[in-house]
């Protein structure tokens, strides 16, 4: 990020506000700039300078008016446009530093109100169909989708934030596709759309509020910077906005996986920035997929002092409740169960099958229940899940 430019940029509001030649100078100091409020005037006195522009999340506050207001929204009050590439550089700096703190701190000046309606993105896919989805609507009963998704064994009391759909394939027709809202009520946040196909025939695209927002008002619309860096953030964690920040938040790989337990959010997987929540004083656990990147990011968690869900723990004690079959073979059939959302397949609500708040630790001695696995190529297992019997567990 280029401080002079910045700098530069206040100097032009500065001139053009004021007359007095201390009114216009700018003082700079340790992580921020000091300078007469444009907003207010600053009084009669000519060296009185309470507005700072603070440089880690350009942030502007006023000590005499109260005035608080981010650097995007600053220079758009006073005329001033910014240079398209420097904007670019504003974006990336604050897309590293903006946490959840900032929002729950109005940070952004964005509230609720900005999200997207429901019944404008049902107008946008249906009726305007500018975009390639269409026949957006509610789960039916008995459609082609609810199949998949008892299948796939999310019953029909899970389907309040999931949608279906058709997507354009343009000459090649459509693929019907599920579509999980990030939402609260009828505002939404952002959207994620997946076909119906496994394999390298599956494909996922997530929309953040960015996108919405765009496909609602048009690719020129003027957005506030941090608004839309803010909005963008808590878009790519699914049920955000339904989580009770006072309890135990989960988090997990997949959207879909974290329907399943209380109070948790999907993000998308191993690699998505946590950081975003972490740090912010909340008590997070994470539950990753029973897979080598799960298990290395388990590993990593648990030694930063963070509490992960151990698989193999709970594995070892659902086949030494079964006595009466080989534990050998149990267990190698049950350590194939990559997700939660592949364990609901097998058992309707596990959650409530095996307690799975037992199953979390913070001991850098479970360790042992993380397995090193060496990454090979080998032929992709077949519907493992009819190996199982309900009985088995």
């Amino acid at each position: 990020m280029d401080k002079v430019y910045i700098k530069n940029v206040t100097q032009l509001i500065l001139n053009k506000e004021f007359s007095n030649l201390n009114k216009r100078r700018i003082d700079d100091y340790d992580g921020r700039m000091n300078f007469a409020c444009p907003y207010c005037g600053d009084g009669k006195s000519e060296y009185k300078k309470r507005g700072n522009l603070y440089f880690n999340k350009l942030l502007f506050i006023c000590f005499n008016c109260d005035k608080k207001t981010n650097f995007d929204r600053f220079c758009k009050d006073f005329n001033e446009i910014l240079d398209p590439q420097k904007k670019l550089e504003i974006i990336e700096h604050l897309n590293s530093v903006i946490e959840y703190s900032d929002y729950e701190s109005n940070f952004t000046d964005a509230n609720l109100d900005d999200l997207i309606s429901l019944k404008d993105l049902e107008e946008l896919f249906n009726v305007k169909k500018t975009t390639p989805i269409f026949d957006f609507k509610p789960i039916e009963a008995n459609s082609g989708v609810f199949k998949y998704l008892t299948k796939r064994g999310i019953p029909h009391e899970l389907h309040k934030n999931i949608y279906q759909a058709k997507y354009s394939k343009g000459d090649e027709g459509f693929e019907h596709i599920i579509c999980l809202l990030n939402r609260k009520d009828d505002s939404v946040l952002g959207l994620q759309v997946r076909n119906l196909k496994e394999g390298k025939r599956r494909f996922f695209v997530i929309y953040n509020w960015e996108s919405l927002y765009r496909w609602l008002h048009g690719d020129d619309s003027d957005i506030d910077i941090n608004k839309s860096i803010m909005y963008n953030k808590l878009s790519y964690f699914f049920n955000i906005l339904n989580i009770d920040f006072d309890n135990t938040i989960t988090i997990f790989e997949g959207y879909l996986d974290s329907i399943f337990y209380p109070n948790s959010v999907g993000v998308v997987g191993v690699n998505t920035d946590l950081r975003f929540l972490e740090g912010n004083n909340l008590d997070l656990q994470y539950f990753f997929d029973n897979d080598k990147a799960g298990f290395d990011k388990s590993e990593e968690k648990l030694k930063e002092g963070g509490r992960v869900f151990l698989w193999k723990k709970l594995f070892e004690d659902i086949v030494s409740k079964k006595k009466s079959q080989d534990p050998h073979q149990l267990l190698y059939r049950i350590s194939k169960v990559k997700d939660l959302n592949k364990l609901a397949e097998l058992i309707p609500n596990p959650n409530k099958k095996f307690d799975l708040s037992k199953y979390f630790s913070e001991d850098l001695y479970d360790l042992r229940y993380l397995p090193k696995i060496r990454m090979q190529k080998k032929k992709e297992d077949k519907d493992y899940g009819k190996e199982f019997k309900w009985n088995d567990f």
